[in-house]
């Protein structure tokens, strides 16, 4: 084994300290902050931040990691269908006990892009059986936009660096099936490659729904190419792949089985807004609104933020470049080796699911607007999946192993003499800058001031204001610093029930939403009531919140909930919050001036 390793460190040092070097360029300037910043805005990183602080509070406290009481205060919140990154705790537990947050959240970020490019290397070795495609393809795989941005901040869906290490198991599996190996040397490797498949589940049940769809497409269209179902050994091999992946996923599968929530949870329809869409033209650069202003950007660069137009981060891109790569591919499928288009079949299907219910173009809907994907939009897999454009992340796969034939088949014509390797570094710079979201923003880590006095306080629960889904996640994010229970908090799926109390209290359901509240009926005594209410659940403080740093989501505190509170007694006011101690409020005074802001 020792050998082993030594020889493949040989073999593939260059490539790692090459993917290194590329990670460094492709996340600049993130890669120079990681110890005091975080990347991009997307506000799911607040989210990701506080699930990794709960499972380690619940582990060390001895707690069900499945529900919190943390959020939603005081009836706690169901968190069963909201699985653990386990992998990526692996990393992270150690990291955040050595150096704290935000290293540890971006350190862990990086390792599994690093990760994910290896693995994809190693699945290129044994598909092109030549280390120059085979680096590409995992270069190509690692850093393209959708990746890299979902990688970077929205680690539940972008945890899919085990994909690429499941295939290749997977893959060397079925070929060994097809060279009619021996069961008992077979076994073996599928026991590896469900092992590997389980890690995909671990770290998110979309994360193995997109693992399972791939290698099934796989399994699929190379069992009916090669007529692998004539030989009892291919049988017996998915036997066992399937029994032992459903043994090892067990411990993570059974509980949300068992959840009351999960067929609430994914009953939904399939977003059909903008968000149901992909746009076309995203596909082939960057951002269609500023295909060449990237040094701009750099030049931009202030203090501790970055000045940077905002990288939707549901978008796939694979640049022009790419295209030309993978049509070379398809030539290389066409001319010489035929099996090649199972990954041309694979990326043309998960492509289409990947356009969602609704086609765009320049941002408009297309008049013509039936896709493949209405009609699975109601399967109970696809419900759970939600956004439709994250089975890009499942059509980067065979795409990039589409780039990796396209430069295969022209490596195939040249000399690689001095001429002919510039070429080649340019093409391959060309084909990573074309799928760039280069340079990456970064922003603070939150450390709001407010947090030293709050310390100082007696126990008691906090009420955030404003609510709202997109706040609520960075209030879960500032709850890691002050660890006091909070009204509201946000998860992908809230379980049915989670807003009842907060539903029932005059003042937490003015704060919701002021619109279903009827003002004209309630009584003095009504108000004095909801405030004790509150008081006898161990709510104590209220933290009224004049703008809440939550990027392109700002929060900002109504006018009304300011004016509501504006003569009481302040216990901490600065220039981004104002803190009340619930005890001390004039009942009285709140509910009349609520009744005259808010009754029409």
């Amino acid at each position: 084994m020792t050998q082993l390793l030594r020889e493949r460190w040989r073999r593939d040092r260059l490539g790692l300290l090459l993917y290194l070097l590329t990670f460094v360029v492709m996340s600049y300037p993130f890669v120079t902050r990681m110890h005091s910043h975080l990347p991009m805005d997307n506000v799911d990183t607040h989210q990701a931040l506080w699930q990794n602080w709960w499972v380690l509070e619940a582990l060390t406290e001895g707690r069900d990691v499945n529900y919190t009481p943390y959020l939603f205060h005081p009836k706690g919140l169901d968190y069963t269908l909201q699985p653990p990154r386990w992998t990526g705790l692996v990393f992270w537990i150690p990291l955040y006990l050595l150096f704290g947050d935000p290293f540890a959240f971006n350190m862990t970020a990086a390792i599994g892009i690093l990760l994910r490019a290896y693995g994809m290397y190693l699945c290129g070795l044994l598909i092109f059986k030549r280390r120059i495609p085979a680096w590409v393809c995992g270069a190509f795989y690692a850093f393209a936009g959708a990746n890299l941005t979902h990688a970077l901040q929205q680690p539940f869906t972008g945890a899919s660096e085990w994909i690429p290490w499941f295939m290749l198991a997977f893959v060397y599996g079925l070929m060994r099936v097809r060279a009619c190996a021996d069961i008992r040397a077979l076994r073996w490797t599928m026991l590896v490659a469900a092992f590997l498949f389980s890690l995909n589940v671990y770290a998110n049940l979309k994360i193995g729904i997109f693992a399972a769809l791939l290698g099934g497409g796989f399994v699929l269209l190379y069992m009916s190419l090669h007529r692998l179902w004539t030989l009892r050994s291919f049988w017996m091999s998915m036997i066992i792949f399937g029994l032992a992946s459903i043994v090892i996923c067990a411990p993570s599968l059974l509980p949300m089985i068992r959840s009351e929530d999960l067929f609430a949870a994914a009953s939904d329809p399939v977003i059909t807004d903008v968000w149901g869409g992909m746009d076309l033209l995203t596909y082939l650069k960057a951002d269609h609104d500023r295909p060449l202003n990237y040094m701009q950007s750099i030049a931009s660069l202030s203090g501790d933020q970055v000045e940077h137009t905002f990288v939707t981060w549901g978008l796939s891109h694979v640049g022009l470049v790419s295209i030309l790569f993978a049509f070379g591919g398809l030539v290389y499928a066409i001319k010489i080796e035929r099996p090649v288009l199972i990954w041309f079949i694979l990326a043309l299907v998960f492509w289409l699911l990947s356009l969602g219910v609704v086609i765009y173009v320049h941002r408009s809907p297309l008049d013509f607007y039936w896709t493949p994907y209405r009609l699975l939009g109601d399967n109970f897999i696809f419900r759970a999946l939600k956004w439709p454009f994250r089975m890009a992340l499942v059509f980067l796969f065979p795409y990039s192993v589409l780039v990796g034939y396209g430069l295969h088949y022209r490596l195939r014509s040249l000399v690689l003499d001095q001429r002919q390797k510039l070429y080649l570094i340019v093409s391959v710079i060309a084909l990573l800058y074309g799928t760039s979201i280069f340079p990456i923003p970064t922003r603070d880590a939150p450390r709001p001031q407010y947090l030293s006095y709050l310390a100082k306080l007696p126990d008691g629960a906090i009420i955030d204001v404003p609510f709202g889904r997109h706040v609520s996640k960075y209030y879960m994010s500032v709850q890691r610093q002050h660890g006091r229970p909070i009204a509201e908090g946000m998860i992908a799926r809230v379980p049915p029930g989670a807003y009842d109390y907060i539903n029932q209290n005059v003042l937490l359901a003015t704060f919701r939403d002021p619109g279903k509240v009827n003002f004209e009926n309630l009584t003095l005594d009504d108000w004095k009531a909801a405030f004790k209410q509150l008081l006898d659940d161990g709510f104590r403080f209220l933290v009224m919140h004049r703008e809440v740093p939550v990027s392109s989501f700002i929060g900002r505190a109504k006018g009304w909930a300011l004016e509501m509170f504006k003569i009481e007694p302040k216990l901490y006011d600065d220039n981004n919050v104002i803190i009340y101690d619930l005890a001390d409020v004039n009942v009285a005074n709140v509910s009349s001036r609520a009744k005259r802001l808010l009754a029409d």
